[in-house]
Order: C-alpha cells, then structure tokens, then sequence
C-alpha cells in the first residue's frame, strides 16, 4: 500500500497507535512486549534524570550560586591545607625551649598563617635523635654536636663561651681581730695574683707576729692534674667538653676527680672546700656563668679564671669551635671581674631546619627572627644574641636556602617563582586546545555516526517489513520499531537535532509506519483467498530477510477479532 499524501497523516498516525494497543495486549507477542517493558522502563528512568539535570541547569542564578560556594569550598580547603603545611615542630632542650616560647608569640602575632609547635627534649642529643627520626622540622643544636652539621642553618641565636672558676682560697682566722682583718686584705691581694700564678705574701699592717699566708691557687689548664674539678650542671657544659680542652693540653682527665654540682649547690661546696676548679659555659652574660661567679665569691672576694690561651689552636683542630674574649668586667664586681680581657673557647648554638621545608616558610621565619631580635633580647635579656650565619660560598656552613634568600635579598615574587611556568604553559596550552577540539570533532563524528546508524536502521526496518510473511513478524517489527524511536528519542536529549536530521528520522519513520500498515493488510487480504498463508505454512520468499520457517511447523493463528479490527482500520 503506497504511502498517501499529507492530509493522510492522522490517519496513518492512528493506525500506528492501535497496532501498539494491539500488540501490548497481544498474546502472540507477550514475552517480546515484557522485555520492551523492561527496557523502555530502564531508559525512562535515565530520561527523566537528564530531564531533571537539564531542568536544573536552565536556572542560571542558581546554578552561579551553587557554582561559587562550591568555589568557595575548593579555596577554603586549599587554605586549610596551606595552614597545615605551615605548621612547624621545633625541638628544642630545656636552655632553649623558652626561646621557642618567645619566638611562636611573636610569629603569632606578625604571620597568623605560620605556627610553631614546641618538641622539648631532654638534652641536645636527644634534639637531635628527634631530627634524625623526622618528628621535627626544626631544632636548636649546639655546633659542637656532629649532628648538628647534617642539617642547614637559619640562624645563630648565640655565642657560648667556656669558663674555668678558680674559687678563692679559704681565708685563715686568728684569736685577734686585727690579724683577721688583715688576712682578709692578705686574701684579696693573693686573689688578684693568683690569675698569674704567683705566691702573694701579706702580714698583719702594724708588722706584729707576722704570718704569712701563701697563695696555693693556680692560674694554667696545665695546672689542673690531679685538681679537683667540678662541672654545674643545667647549662651547656659536658665532660665531653672539658676533656676536649684537657686533652689539647695533654692533661688527663680524673674521672674520680670530677663531679657534677648542682648550681644551687656551688656555694656550699666551695665555702666546703670540695672543688678547686669549677667548669661552665653558656653566654658570656647569661645567667649561668654569672650565678657561678657570684657563688664562687667568698667574703667579697672574687674567683679568678684560667684563661685557655691556646684557643686558636683548638679552633683550629675542630671547626666547630671559635676563639674568643671576654672584656674585663663582664661579670661585673668591684673590683670588675675578671680583670682583664680573658681568652676562652667558644662555640655557637644553631637554629637549623630540614632540607624538606619549604624556602617561602623558612624565609618568613627568617624575616621574623632578625627583624624582631631586639623584642627577643628584652624578652630573654643577656640570653640571646641572634646573629646571621655567613653567607659566603666558603662559609664553615651551610645556610638554608629560605634564609638565605632573605639575607641576600633575593627572595623570589610570585611572578618569579612561577613566571617561566606560565610563559611555557601558554606555548604548551594552544597544543591541548588542538587535542581537545581533535576530540571534541571525534566526539562531532561519533555523534553524526550514531545518528547515521539510527536511519539506517529505520530503513532497514522498512525492507524488512516487505519481506515480512506473517502477523508474527510484523509484530517483531513493530517492537523494533518503538524502540527505534526510543533510541532516537533518547539521542535528541544528548544533542540537539537541526531541522534536516529531524526531517529525515520523519520521513524514515512515518514510511515505516506505512510499510507496517500496507504490509499488515496485504496479509490479511491474502489471508482471505488462501488461510493456509496466515498459519506461516509456507516457506521464506526472500533468503536472508525475516525469520525462515520450518517445514511442517504452522505458526498460531491470529485471533478472528483481531484480524477483523485490523482490517476495519486499515479500511478506513
């Protein structure tokens, strides 16, 4: 039956539509119209979710507001992440752990983004063990520590200086107060000789009943065999320290010989007589070293010191260590103590840091430290004298590079960390532009492609029901037909057709409406002459279109109901 003219579009149009009634309640085609059911429910489920995307993505407001908190999210999470990698853990021993207190308040108060995180340890050893381990970023090391060369410096927080306390010698009473007197001044005299070794001789000012009282101090390192040493503890000398100094003059150390003494204890054990010589080192003003002179000072009379003069040698022989003076009067005292300038060993205590933090940190903490190192002076008085390491090639060490760029000025913009970056991502973006738009016209084809195949198989559907020779068939068809036009349904929600496609699947599908319709009557028609031809007992006419029948096997007769309401419509 040829396909009609326009005005005979709603005519075909429900015919199409009572061949589908007829089908879906059909027993010939029960089983095909389950699984069309299935499959149509499946694809609706996915149509109505990218209805509802499109629906969503038409509200312009909405979707810029849910866009810009998402934005938002994304930002807040980064600098969340930023501020975790900003947080420091400084190790740090009991002599330096309140510098660590001083110096987070004030990174606390100039950089809210940069927080340090105190690891105290018992000693400077174990500082270093929790570098070693990786639980630190930072630690503040003595320089005469092996370890501490493994890491880089950021600064010098100060200079530490090695002291030999010679305490004064006991004075010697006597039944009459004018000789007491004058032992006293006979001591304060055999105490200002006794920084050169000399005997210092004294008798009683009215030159009666004389006694001379001799002085049996001494003033060299190679003096201290055999002497009674004794180390304070709480402050930056070790036994390893004094037995560097005693080594290098060939003195042996008596560990019997020496003792560790508690500093509130100094003054007992030297009014006791229990040590000739006492050892400690620490800054030259700091607390440590001043406290031992003052418990070392009996009845106004100052300690004398024993200088290390071969300081340069030693320094020599173990870079970590430096040759330095003390003025006269450092430690204060009438008369001023020492009295002269007095030549020791000193060695500096160092804030490093891992090779693995980032410079742009380390400068900011850099920054903060030297600009900010008289607030850290006044909040730890004669404690701390913060000082820049060399930054020559050369240098006995090596400084971080973060700090570095803050010493040499040349610390780094944004333009100058990432410039070179972005001037090569600019040359390399144009190459993925082209790969994205190669896919995206893949993509164009693939698309074109599908909607190829979708035709082609309308007109394939077309030649098949031509060649159909039974009801049963065109039920067949007519199944593949609805889920044809699902498929093309489903393809005008992922793309938008122009106004030739939709032409085309319209002329496809209304010749396969059509071809169904004319093929549907031709049967019923040749149905009426011959009955047999309905049953589906005669062979395929056409080899390789539609379903071959078996010889002998009839194929169910369409319900006389059915066939008759078909052929009132296709009448009509």
């Amino acid at each position: 039956m040829p396909p009609g003219p326009p005005h005979r579009l709603p005519a075909a149009e429900r015919l199409w539509l009572f061949q589908r009634a007829q089908r879906s309640g059909g027993t010939a085609s029960a089983a095909s119209g389950r699984a069309s059911v299935r499959i149509m429910s499946i694809e609706s489920l996915e149509h109505l979710m990218r209805g509802r995307m499109r629906m969503f993505l038409r509200h312009t407001w909405l979707v810029t507001i849910l866009g810009t908190l998402a934005l938002g999210g994304v930002v807040a999470a980064a600098i969340y992440a930023t501020q975790e990698r900003d947080h420091l853990r400084v190790a740090a021993g009991p002599l330096d752990a309140p510098f660590v207190r001083v110096l987070s308040d004030q990174i606390a108060r100039e950089h809210r983004y940069l927080n340090l995180e105190l690891l105290p340890t018992g000693s400077a050893q174990g500082t270093a063990q929790v570098m070693t381990k990786g639980q630190a970023d930072l630690a503040i090391l003595p320089s005469n520590l092996d370890d501490a060369l493994n890491w880089p410096v950021v600064a010098i927080l100060r200079q530490n200086v090695m002291v030999l306390i010679v305490p004064p010698p006991p004075a010697k009473t006597d039944k009459s107060t004018d000789n007491g007197k004058a032992n006293n001044k006979a001591n304060s005299k055999s105490a200002k000789s006794a920084k050169s070794g000399k005997s210092a001789k004294s008798g009683d000012d009215s030159g009666d009943d004389s006694d001379a009282v001799s002085d049996s101090k001494f003033g060299k390192v190679t003096d201290l065999a055999g002497k009674r040493i004794g180390i304070i503890t709480g402050n930056e000398a070790t036994r390893g320290l004094l037995e560097l100094v005693l080594s290098h003059y060939g003195v042996a150390l008596n560990k019997e010989k020496v003792s560790e003494i508690d500093p509130k204890g100094v003054a007992d054990a030297v009014a006791g007589n229990k040590v000739d010589v006492l050892f400690v080192a620490g800054p030259a003003t700091g607390t440590a070293i001043s406290g031992a002179v003052a418990a070392a000072t009996v009845n106004g009379v100052a300690p004398t010191f024993i200088e290390i003069d071969q300081a340069d040698g030693i320094a020599k022989r173990h870079p970590a260590f430096g040759s330095d003076s003390i003025d006269a009067g450092t430690f204060g005292g009438t008369p001023p103590s020492p009295g002269g300038d007095l030549k020791t060993l000193s060695f500096a205590e160092y804030l490093v840091a891992r090779r693995s933090v980032s410079s742009s940190i380390i400068a900011i903490l850099a920054k903060t430290i030297y600009t900010s190192r008289q607030a850290i002076a006044a909040a730890m008085p004669r404690e701390v004298k913060i000082e820049a390491p060399k930054t020559d090639k050369d240098a006995d060490v090596v400084t971080h590079p973060g700090a570095l760029a803050y010493l040499t000025d040349t610390q780094q913009t944004f333009f100058d960390k990432y410039g070179d970056d972005i001037f090569y991502g600019l040359l390399v973006f144009p190459i993925f532009g082209s790969a994205i738009a190669g896919v995206a016209s893949y993509l164009r084809n693939n698309t074109r492609t599908r909607r190829l195949r979708l035709l082609q198989r309308a007109l394939d559907l077309v030649r098949k029901t031509h060649a159909a020779q039974s009801l049963q068939a065109l039920e067949q068809i007519q199944v593949e037909a609805d889920n044809l036009v699902i498929a093309i349904v489903h393809q005008g929600e992922h793309e938008e057709f122009d106004d030739t496609v939709r032409m085309s699947f319209a002329f496809a599908l209304d010749q396969l409406r059509f071809a169904i319709a004319a093929r549907r009557t031709a049967i019923l028609d040749h149905a009426g002459a011959d009955p047999n031809s309905v049953t589906g007992t005669h062979p395929s006419p056409v080899p390789g279109e539609g379903p071959a029948q078996v010889p002998g096997e009839t194929m169910p007769a369409m319900a006389p109901d059915d066939s008759a309401g078909e052929a009132k419509v296709a009448a009509e």
